[in-house]
């Protein structure tokens, strides 16, 4: 312990308003360094000179003894209960967030479908979301993307990955967002589209048939 710290403790040491542990170190310091313990001497001979205090005001100075140590436990109390207390809601609110398939849903909507390219005429294809075909982002919590969750392309009798295009009209048929290629197990952000708002979707790709969230 610096012993300019050692020294600026003394006074409050000497007349006993330290906390007990503030006073059981500062006693280990004097104990292994002289100068700290003939400063303390002399700060001891000096009080000798300086009136008794009443009994009073002794009984009076006895709580800020263990002011410091009762600060020390209720913060830490306070720390740990704030500590539960956060675990405790961020895990029932996981729980619930998990569990209960409405709040699931309303903070993380999505839809899937699966759409069946029956040639490869390089036609656009309509995609149909919960038999709809058109989707509402009808809430914030939408991502506004898609995702080429995977696809069996037919391709000479084989099973095979591919990419699609995709393509989004509003309601007047214009195109909002133009031939985007989404890869197999990839996802794309859609810009430019608004909440409560009708999009139409459509799909190019070879024979085969595609899965196909949007979130």
């Amino acid at each position: 312990m610096n012993c300019n710290i050692i020294k600026d403790l003394l006074p409050s040491y000497i007349d006993e308003i330290c906390s007990e542990d503030t006073a059981k170190l500062v006693e280990d310091h004097v104990q292994h360094c002289e100068e700290c313990k003939q400063t303390l001497k002399r700060l001891q001979q000096q009080t000798d000179y300086v009136q008794m205090i009443p009994e009073e005001v002794k009984k009076a100075i006895t709580p800020f003894k263990k002011i410091n140590s009762k600060r020390r436990i209720q913060v830490i109390t306070a720390i740990v209960m704030t500590s539960l207390m956060t675990f405790f809601i961020t895990t029932v609110s996981y729980l619930v967030y998990q569990d209960v398939g409405v709040v699931h849903d309303f903070f993380s909507p999505k839809v899937s479908t699966v759409v069946d390219v029956e040639d490869d005429s390089e036609e656009w294809q309509s995609v149909n979301f919960n038999d709809k075909n058109y989707l509402i982002f009808d809430s914030v919590f939408w991502k506004k993307s898609i995702v080429n969750a995977g696809s069996n392309e037919i391709d000479s009798g084989n099973e095979t990955e591919s990419d699609i295009l995709l393509r989004v009209k509003d309601v007047n048929g214009k195109v909002i967002v133009d031939e985007i290629q989404v890869k197999p197990a990839t996802s794309v952000k859609l810009d430019g589209l608004k909440k409560n708002e009708k999009y139409f979707f459509e799909i190019k790709a070879p024979q085969g048939r595609f899965f196909i969230n949007a979130f």
